[in-house]
């Protein structure tokens, strides 16, 4: 057996067993993933983030309830395996609440998602602020926007993510906030997530020089016909797929990481090999352009959501041919926030009314305050009761416990999407690892072999 996987050295110290009683009787820890591939065997933990390899005979042995005494024992001494009525949901809520407390906080809002306006000028079939009342920043919100920011800000450099509706719609809008956090010594940086149509050549260089934009997330659906049947733009001889591949260009050129998220369902993944190659014609090469997968929340709630990432995931093979994928790693620690709305004051939504918010899926409900208090809001957490179907959940650790409860765009059928998500992140830690061996056996004399079990197999990607 072969710890392959380091995992989050604090959570080991927290639930690491010292000793174990001789007459206990174990089973299978309900956090733990099994997987095997092309012969090999392993078992990933979700809460410890450890990985173990197993040879043939450990693996045959435990299946059957009878792995050895050395193998049971460090299996036991890890909890891969827990005694048969030991609370590991209990212990999971331990955990959390732990690393919550050890957690350093900085004091004031480190991140800012303004929405200058929810007007767009796209009617996406699948945008889940439809309906939202069109309100755009007027001159006093700007000023009290900035206000706010300098007051409820954390020291050092902060982060802006400009948001919509489509936020170039209110270019003149971020413009206004970043000179005048400028002129107020506010040292930021900022990205967006933007439809891109709206972009110009001024825009782009305004964006670098005064936005100081260093990543920009640009939203497509596929070829060429799905683009525009599911943007279903309100002028689409002006805003069109050619536009927003232009602004790509151009903001890749003002030195801007461009991330084109496509999105996809069941009905237009079977053309999104169309993009994918006109992707490669247009912008292989560069180094500043990526692109993922991303499957529409609204198709999660369909049963068959996980062979429907399945094939994206043979797509996303092809981005990886191509130099634009976002590299896929195992999560190294067990995050003790999740998302904005886990966030404790550190991270704000700013709407156009001045309203603030937990997530920028809440635009329109739920304001915990204005920008004109003269204090962060604080609120208590968007609910930590975990949905029953949760319970039974081996990937609960690397979720969030209101993922099922309040999450608004989280997919119904979670637990088979993630289980090959963990798989696809296996896969990749191993290739890693054959990376790195077949490089210490080229370094003729080298101490290769005392290297360190890896922590990590590749950079993570986004989340969200």
């Amino acid at each position: 057996m072969k710890l392959l996987f380091k995992g989050d050295s604090r959570v080991i110290k927290i639930v690491r067993k010292i000793s174990l009683p001789a007459d206990a009787e174990y089973r299978l820890s309900l956090f733990v993933h099994p997987f095997e591939t092309e012969g090999r065997h392993f078992l990933r933990h979700s809460l410890t983030k450890q990985v173990f390899e197993l040879d043939a005979e450990e693996w045959a042995a435990l299946q059957a309830g009878a792995p050895s005494a050395e193998v049971r024992d460090e299996l036991a001494l890890n909890r891969f395996l827990v005694e048969k009525d030991y609370d590991e949901i209990a212990q999971y809520r331990m955990v959390l609440s732990t690393l919550r407390t050890m957690t350093k906080t900085s004091k004031g809002i480190v991140t800012y998602t303004v929405l200058p306006t929810t007007a767009c000028n796209a009617r996406c079939v699948y945008c889940y602020e439809e309906g939202i009342v069109p309100v755009t920043m007027t001159p006093e919100i700007v000023d009290a926007t900035v206000d706010f920011i300098c007051r409820t800000k954390a020291e050092g450099k902060i982060h802006i993510d400009w948001f919509g509706g489509e936020p170039l719609l209110g270019a003149s809008i971020i413009s206004s906030i970043c000179r005048a956090l400028k002129e107020r010594g506010v040292e930021f940086d900022s990205g967006i997530t933007t439809n891109a149509t709206l972009l110009t050549p001024e825009i782009a260089q305004e964006a670098k020089d005064l936005w100081l934009l260093k990543k920009a997330q640009v939203s497509m659906d596929g070829a060429r016909p799905d683009y525009a049947k599911r943007k279903n733009y309100i002028d689409p001889s002006r805003h069109n797929y050619d536009g927003a591949m232009r602004a790509v260009e151009l903001l890749a050129d003002a030195g801007v990481h461009v991330v084109l998220r496509c999105n996809y369902d069941s009905e237009n993944l079977p053309r999104v090999d169309e993009f994918l190659n006109e992707c490669h014609e247009r912008f292989g090469g560069r180094d500043n352009v990526s692109i993922y997968l991303a499957q529409l929340f609204q198709s999660g709630e369909d049963k068959s959501a996980g062979k429907l990432y399945l094939t994206a995931a043979e797509k996303t093979k092809t981005l990886e041919e191509m130099g634009f994928s976002v590299p896929v790693g195992l999560e190294r620690y067990m995050r003790s926030r999740y998302c904005m709305a886990d966030s404790l004051g550190t991270s704000i939504i700013i709407s156009p009314d001045g309203t603030l918010h937990r997530c920028e899926h809440y635009v329109d409900r739920d304001p915990v305050g204005t920008i004109f208090d003269e204090e962060p809001p604080s609120w208590t957490r968007s609910g930590e009761t975990i949905a029953d179907i949760c319970l039974e959940c081996p990937f609960l650790p690397d979720c969030t416990p209101f993922r099922r409860t309040s999450c608004p765009v989280k997919p119904e059928h979670c637990m088979e999407q993630k289980a090959l998500e963990t798989d696809r992140s296996l896969l990749a830690l191993l290739k890693a690892e054959e990376k790195k061996e077949a490089e210490a056996a080229s370094q003729t004399g080298s101490e290769a072999d005392d290297e360190p079990v890896t922590e990590e197999a590749t950079p993570r990607g986004d989340l969200c």
